[in-house]
């Protein structure tokens, strides 16, 4: 029999009395076998994973042989509709208290009585969440960051990490004695089941080569869970261990317009002493060239301020002395 799509919905019942309508897509294999969660767009500028789970859906009819499918592409349709990263949030605001309280992904499992975010995530919760065996949450960071894997390095969410085939892996501890409200992946992984973080490179937009390294990492997840069949497909120099002793932060020495390498760009491997950009000094003119340290992986790579995805401000090449160019997970 082939896997059939449900399109299915939460709905919740928000503060002023209005209804949230959150969509999401279920593809059963007919069979026994893991129930895989995947979610996307828990914050309202992180979508590139939304576009992901679209894609997957299809690989999925065709491809899947066992278990459940459960795909949540618009986990928070209310921050998504605010085209911020979170609802009570304004143009070109960063972290807030507000912010703070209304960021989904730091609420679970939910409140039926919170705010409107706690509510949507209760819903979910508790009419997907809890059917979860495997959970894998896609997240975007800046685009100055590589993509990467976040996972705790136990059990089968360690194994989840290194199939999914991405350049960077940067591994936590275990949760414990956690609090609540929390994480998702860090409730489910209490629990006892596996779940990772997939973190994508840029917010507020969709670029193909991210949404296809994502949806390659997914097809790599089922197949290694026994859901669809074939090997996973692993790229060379995939699963770098990001650790404090790896990393190599290049500071920039002066004032200036920091340009990046023409030929560089992020999770490229650099040799020590190649060139990185150069800084072009706002006093004299003169020229100071960047150049790579060591020889590793780039993690970072450009002119870094926080957040520099909600801010135009903030992603100006121009930097200041101390100010980080480039990190790089040496060899």
């Amino acid at each position: 029999m082939a896997p059939e799509l449900s399109e299915k919905s939460v709905k919740t019942r928000i503060a002023d009395g209005s209804e949230i309508v959150t969509p999401w897509w279920e593809i059963d294999a007919g069979g026994e076998g893991p129930t895989l969660l995947i979610v996307a767009a828990q914050h309202g500028n992180e979508v590139q994973g939304t576009e992901t789970i679209r894609r997957f859906a299809p690989v999925c009819t065709e491809q899947l042989r066992a278990g459940t499918v459960m795909l949540v592409p618009m986990a928070n349709l209310l921050a998504i509709r605010h085209r911020r990263n979170s609802v009570k949030i304004g143009p070109e605001e960063k972290q807030t208290e507000l912010h703070r309280a209304n960021n989904m992904n730091r609420l679970w499992p939910g409140d039926l009585e919170g705010n409107d975010v706690a509510r949507v995530a209760h819903s979910l919760h508790e009419q997907i969440v809890t059917r979860a065996t495997h959970m894998v949450d896609l997240h975007c960071w800046c685009r100055l960051w590589a993509a990467a894997v976040l996972a705790c390095d136990v059990g089968e969410s360690s194994r989840m990490a290194e199939i999914a085939g991405l350049r960077f892996i940067n591994w936590s501890e275990a949760p414990d004695d956690l609090d609540l409200p929390t994480q998702l992946r860090k409730l489910t992984v209490s629990r006892g089941l596996a779940a990772i973080t997939i973190e994508f490179s840029g917010q507020f937009c969709v670029e193909e080569h991210q949404v296809l390294g994502g949806v390659r990492a997914l097809v790599n997840l089922a197949r290694m869970l026994g859901m669809m069949e074939g090997e996973p497909e692993i790229p060379s120099e995939s699963g770098i261990k990001v650790t404090d002793e790896r990393k190599m932060m290049v500071e920039a020495p002066c004032a200036g317009l920091f340009v990046q390498a023409p030929d560089l760009k992020l999770e490229d491997r650099v040799e020590a002493g190649q060139s990185l950009g150069h800084i072009l000094l706002d006093d004299d003119l003169s020229t100071v060239e960047i150049t790579a340290p060591e020889g590793g992986w780039l993690w970072r790579y450009g002119s870094q301020r926080e957040a520099p995805d909600v801010s135009l401000p903030d992603q100006h090449p121009y930097c200041d002395a101390g100010d980080t160019l480039a990190g790089i997970i040496t060899a």
